[in-house]
């Protein structure tokens, strides 16, 4: 009787696997079904500094070059000690449509919080807003993509993400964890902005009073994705701002923003996290039990749950020679399908890692400030 029910939970774990599996095909056919027309209202471009890291001038440069008619941007640091402060200075000179502003305190919310706070109030005749991360590397028309969707009514907020061009074989497998996830980006149940690269119409989110519920809030992307999708607005990833981003390049600091970033959601998200949750951990329980049984030499349902690992690799096959095609960079610059193939059973078992680390922390720490989840 246990080895029939060993069989059953196999074929469920294997049918949960081929449905994951059958996300990128389908993902792929609806951007290339999505059409829209130009579209090009007047936008206010919002950007936290902290700091000069790695392609700092590079990315703000970026900023500065967009092939858009009509658009300011407002940088906003923290202190005049900060370097990226006198940087921005000297990038911006003379440039009319680029301004540079300090943040005002606010205790309540986190700092890059506080930062698109003080960037809001300097906003004067947009009609759509765009809040992004200067650790991006945007090309020429990454304001134009991201802001396009917006002309469908039904669209409360269109959503970027990042993408890790590795160097070695840890940022390969950074890389490789942070597309394991980008799938569920393209289905409106699933999709979520994200704080690197986001965009919404000015009288939505006026509409959604979201600057106010951000006054007290840790997560900018998060809280607008509650606002937006509790409005019955859906949430569209534009596969053309997938953009450029360092990649940490140590595994421990990775694990520990992976378990911050999965504390955000369990914390803003719960209902995405327990479903995050039970699959991650319910896979790898599963595949521990498939090589019990072929130690036991119970090789038929042994096998059969092992064979998760098999789909493993096919769906990080699948997801590296089908991503590529939806993004605007050169196929060349993508490494060899194979090692991204073969690092996707890691992948999972660090995912499940994160959730399981997610669940019993209590707070966060975050660029210098410490954060208890917020009270409902």
């Amino acid at each position: 009787m246990i080895l029939e029910l060993l069989i059953i939970l196999g074929i469920i774990g294997v049918l949960g696997e081929c449905y994951i599996i059958s996300l990128w095909p389908i993902a792929y056919q609806r951007t290339k079904q999505r059409i829209f027309s130009p579209y090009c209202p007047i936008a206010s471009v919002i950007v936290p500094c902290k700091g000069i890291g790695h392609g700092f001038l590079e990315n703000i440069q970026g900023f500065l070059t967009q092939e858009y008619p009509a658009f300011d941007i407002i940088f906003v640091v923290d202190s005049t000690d900060d370097p990226a402060h006198t940087a921005l200075q000297q990038l911006i000179e003379n440039k009319a449509y680029a301004r540079l502003v300090l943040t005002d305190p606010a205790p309540r919310c986190s700092g890059k919080v506080a930062a698109l706070l003080t960037g809001l109030q300097f906003v004067e005749k947009a009609e759509v807003l765009v809040f992004a991360d200067s650790d991006i590397k945007p090309d020429t028309h990454w304001l134009k993509h991201i802001i396009t969707p917006l002309q469908d009514e039904t669209i409360g907020a269109t959503t970027g993400y990042r993408w890790y061009f590795p160097t070695n074989w840890k940022t390969l497998l950074i890389s490789a964890w942070n597309m394991s996830s980008i799938v569920f980006m393209f289905y409106p149940s699933y999709t979520f902005a994200w704080g690197g690269t986001m965009a919404i119409r000015k009288k939505v989110f006026d509409v959604l009073d979201i600057k106010e519920k951000w006054k007290t809030a840790f997560s900018d992307d998060l809280v607008l994705t509650l606002s937006v999708k509790k409005a019955g607005y859906k949430i569209f990833l534009e596969p053309n701002c997938i953009t450029e981003s360092p990649p940490e390049t140590h595994i421990r600091s990775f694990m520990r923003w992976g378990t911050r970033q999965y504390t955000w959601v369990r914390w803003y998200y719960p209902v995405f996290w327990i479903g995050s949750f039970i699959g991650f951990i319910g896979a790898q329980i599963v595949i521990a039990l498939g090589l019990l049984l072929l130690l036991l030499g119970y090789y038929l349902p042994g096998l059969l749950l092992c064979s998760m690992v098999l789909l493993e690799i096919l769906y990080g096959w699948l997801g590296i020679s089908i991503l590529p095609k939806t993004m605007v960079y050169p196929k060349e610059r993508y490494p060899s399908k194979i090692s991204y193939a073969l690092l996707t059973p890691i992948v999972f078992l660090l995912l499940a890692q994160n959730a399981f680390a997610s669940a019993i922390t209590q707070e966060i720490y975050w660029a210098g400030r410490t954060y208890r989840k917020p009270k409902n």
